[in-house]
């Protein structure tokens, strides 16, 4: 780790554009910060760092046991600014700063400070990936051309070609020959024709002559 490479990453993380006002809030964070230590703690963390960000933490003075509050007051006194952006600047630079350290050194000074300046320094965890779009089993796949920008209007099959059934089944409309067994031109006859019952080929008299009857 450099100083280049620190005051990019809190620069990138924090929105912030202008290098030199990076340099000042990172140093009355470190500064502040290195009040929370006893020497040998701050020794140990200047060890890790480059210069001039080690001296940051060897000018002291060396307090030990500050509370969370207190190194927020301590980096809004130095910047000269509100508490709430020195609470800001304070998470933002000690968080780049736990990232960069090497885990021994980071889990060292996690040991000697309160739980809650300790945390200061937990790395980040990484984002979770992008939730992946599963389709869904009835959802159709659709391929080119289907789609709302590529699709032509209108359904697949169109009406103009369709080919509806006119009729159903049984419908005389379907037949070959509707009324075939009742037209003059087709028709084998009615029951009467066919069964040679008509007048036209009757015989004149009963079939069983008055004469007969009684036998």
């Amino acid at each position: 780790m450099d100083e280049s490479s620190f005051l990019d990453e809190v620069a990138w993380r924090g929105g912030l554009g202008e290098t030199s006002l990076v340099r000042a809030m990172s140093e009355a964070v470190l500064r502040a910060f290195a009040e929370t230590l006893v020497p040998d703690e701050a020794r140990a963390l200047a060890h890790a760092l480059p210069e001039p960000l080690a001296a940051f933490l060897l000018d002291g003075p060396h307090l030990g046991n500050l509370s969370e509050e207190a190194l927020y007051r301590r980096v809004a006194d130095r910047e000269g600014t509100l508490l709430g952006f020195a609470i800001e600047h304070t998470r933002l630079v000690l968080g780049v700063l736990g990232e960069k350290l090497p885990e021994t050194t980071r889990l060292r000074l996690r040991r000697h400070l309160t739980p809650e300046l300790g945390e200061l320094l937990a790395p980040r965890e990484p984002l979770p990936p992008p939730p992946v779009h599963l389709r869904r089993p009835h959802e159709p796949k659709l391929g080119k051309g289907n789609t709302l920008a590529t699709g032509r209007p209108g359904s697949q099959k169109p009406l103009s070609e369709a080919r509806p059934e006119r009729a159903h089944a049984e419908s005389v409309v379907r037949a070959e020959n509707p009324h075939q067994e009742t037209k003059l031109s087709s028709s084998c006859g009615l029951t009467q024709e066919r069964e040679h019952e008509t007048l036209a080929e009757g015989e004149p008299g009963p079939r069983r002559p008055v004469s007969e009857k009684g036998r």
